[in-house]
């Protein structure tokens, strides 16, 4: 037994000096991929204003955004525009992602890194193609598992794969692929502000009406015509309603040539601004969900109508769904803003029913 420790020993210490003199020439440092450092998308990286058009595929679905001069849009929501700030964020995000280290080739171990096969049921990793004007490619990767502050300093990793290699990398940056296409949308639809707004007049299917107006901009809310002997559940019941055009947002569109509006149950809702804009909401189901269509007039001075000219540009190709709070608040109705009507007391008087005939 003393002799097997002996010569156990001896090989500990000979691999020792083995790796001592490695280290000692290679100078102490680590050795470091000739990848290290460089960007992923070297093409994107060089000229990333030659990018025009990015597609990202996932297990769930596949989203296009492609570059008109300098706006971009969605192609599977008919065009519709993107919104500006996530495509330059994505954009750059792209060109600045750099390889840092090295990780598994191992195809049974992509999973824990979100590399897999981005087609592959229930994959969470994403699979980006980048195009430019002529339809050139400018590269490709396949998005994993992002790391917040993974580096240090604020910078972020994230892990990734080149479609044909299979090798995977920690690499320094940020790639923000939203996987719902609806947040890649630019989604405010229209934004008329409190103090701006004067009057709405709200009409539904069932020929009710309820208009809510004031004469000045400081002046609260008011609702008109109410019935006699009805108390309002809450002197500011008629805010949402008068204000559901401030900060406005779509939940879905649809190309308006697309999308079958119907002609009756429509809920109809017309919003007049002090200084002369009125914008038509039109509102009703489209299946399970509620969506409206737009309009805008003006009147007074150029500038608003102007403003109704550039709005009527921007909305008539598209219908646009909506939240349901929002929906219900283009519904209100009087009675909505009003107390239960009151109970008749116990032990009222009430007209007397008729005497039963008598036998004779």
């Amino acid at each position: 037994m003393h002799s097997k420790g002996v010569i156990s020993l001896m090989a500990v210490a000979a691999l020792s000096v083995v790796v001592a003199a490695a280290v000692s020439m290679t100078g102490g440092a680590v050795p470091v991929d000739p990848l290290a450092g460089k960007p992923v998308l070297a093409r994107v990286a060089a000229k990333p204003e030659d990018v025009a058009k990015v597609i990202v595929k996932r297990s769930t679905g596949t989203a296009t955004f492609v570059r008109q001069g300098n706006a971009w849009s969605v192609a599977e929501k008919s065009g519709y525009p993107a919104d500006a700030a996530k495509m330059r964020k994505m954009l750059l995000g792209l060109a600045e992602i750099t390889y840092v280290e090295p990780k598994t080739a191992e195809p049974n171990l992509y999973k824990r890194l979100n590399v897999e096969d981005p087609s592959a049921q229930k994959s969470q990793s994403a699979l980006v193609e980048v195009y430019d004007g002529q339809g050139g490619a400018l590269g490709s990767v396949i998005a994993g598992r992002r790391r917040i502050d993974e580096l240090g300093g604020g910078a972020d990793g994230v892990y990734l794969r080149l479609p044909n290699d299979a090798r995977s990398w920690l690499a320094r940056g940020t790639l923000d692929l939203d996987s719902d296409i609806v947040q890649w949308l630019d989604r405010r639809i229209v934004d008329v502000g409190e103090k701006r707004t004067k009057q709405a007049v709200l009409q539904q299917p069932d020929g009710t009406t309820l208009t809510i107006d004031r004469d000045k901009p400081e002046d609260k809310f008011a609702a008109k015509d109410l019935p006699a002997k009805r108390k309002l559940k809450s002197d500011t019941g008629m805010v949402e309603p008068a204000t559901a055009l401030q900060a406005f947002d779509l939940t879905d569109v649809k190309a308006a040539s697309e999308a079958a509006f119907p002609k009756d149950g429509i809920s109809t809702a017309t919003y007049t601004t002090f200084d002369g804009l009125a914008v038509k909401v039109e509102l009703a189901k489209l299946g399970e969900s509620d969506w409206i269509r737009l309009s805008a007039t003006g009147s007074g001075d150029d500038k608003v109508k102007a403003e109704a000219d550039t709005l009527n540009k921007r909305w008539s190709p598209w219908v646009y769904g909506i939240a349901p709070y929002k929906a219900g608040a283009l519904r209100t109705k009087v009675d909505d803003l009003l107390e239960p009507p009151p109970v008749p007391q116990a032990g009222a008087q009430s007209t007397p029913a008729a005497p039963l005939p008598q036998k004779k």
